[in-house]
């Protein structure tokens, strides 16, 4: 599940789409915000700064998480339509509102 997170929170940052902040979201509300919040507050052990110019990934993901604004903003109105998604997600502000605990959680983690 960890792993799960890192990954998802590696692919807002490097394509930044709904469908990444959706399951950003979906997963925190299975782990709890506290270990979401956790596991991407380290995830520059995993994945480290690989551009060089020193900033890092989880800062890069609390900034995201923080304020999503994906590339493909045009399906948030597509969301109820989404197989099997709990209805819970169908509503982007509900998204929204859950990755920025996250990256609230992250910040006072001192991300």
């Amino acid at each position: 599940m960890d792993e799960t997170l890192r990954i998802k929170a590696f692919l807002a940052v490097r394509r930044n789409q709904v469908r990444d902040y959706l399951d950003i979201a979906a997963l925190a509300d299975v782990t709890g915000t506290a270990r979401a919040a956790d596991v991407l507050g380290r995830i520059d052990e995993h994945y480290p700064d690989r551009r060089g110019d020193g900033d890092a990934a989880s800062a890069q993901v609390a900034r995201q998480l923080s304020d999503p604004r994906p590339a493909d903003s045009r399906v948030i109105g597509q969301l109820p339509r989404y197989k099997k998604l709990a209805a819970v997600w169908h509503d982007w502000a509900a998204v929204v509102a859950a990755c920025r605990q996250i990256a609230d959680r992250m910040l006072d983690e001192g991300v």
